[in-house]
């Protein structure tokens, strides 16, 4: 947890690595800005198009882990926001928790629309192609496929629940799942 009085400090550090992958990036620590209690509010156009998780994931895994584990374990609820964009318009944000029994009809609709293959051919040759931040292969595909926006974003939201945040992470941990039946 963060003392009151190292706020400032702890914002300046937390920006500074953050710029490191989000070059117009903003942060502020304060409470009660969104939510109540310690608030960690993070900004950055990066985020447009990211689910929430997605938001969270990425802005951790740029820190280093000693100093997430120091001032962040705990304590403070996170905002990763676009610019303009609200804590409510985040907080309002589906989940992966949200598919919750849907699992199971989600990857047997990939499964049907031949989801694997397809995205595989995408990369075929060029795994290294595949987004590190964003689901635009994951979207393509499925939308191709017929799919609404909102089944879409529902299996992007399986994807997370498989643990993965990005099309790299799709092709090298989700697919694998998917074929052998292990997923969700």
């Amino acid at each position: 947890m963060i003392a009151k009085k190292d706020y400032a400090a702890v914002g300046r550090a937390l920006q500074d690595y953050l710029r490191r992958r989000f070059d117009d990036v903003t942060v502020q620590i304060g409470d009660d800005i969104h939510y109540k209690g310690t608030n960690i509010v993070v900004t950055s156009r990066a985020f447009e198009g990211l689910l929430a998780e997605q938001r969270f994931h990425h802005v951790v895994r740029a820190l280093p882990k000693e100093f997430y584990e120091e001032h962040f374990r705990g304590g403070a609820v996170w905002f990763e926001l676009v610019p303009g964009e609200t804590g409510m318009d985040l907080m309002k944000m589906p989940r992966a928790s949200d598919i919750g029994d849907g699992a199971d009809l989600i990857r047997s609709r990939l499964e049907e629309a031949g989801f694997q293959t397809k995205f595989r051919e995408v990369f075929e040759g060029e795994p290294q192609q595949a987004s590190i931040t964003h689901f635009d292969v994951t979207r393509c595909v499925l939308t191709e496929a017929g799919w609404s926006e909102h089944d879409v974003t529902q299996a992007c939201l399986f994807m997370v629940l498989q643990g993965a945040y990005c099309d790299a992470h799709v092709l090298a941990d989700v697919l694998p799942k998917l074929s052998s039946g292990h997923a969700a």
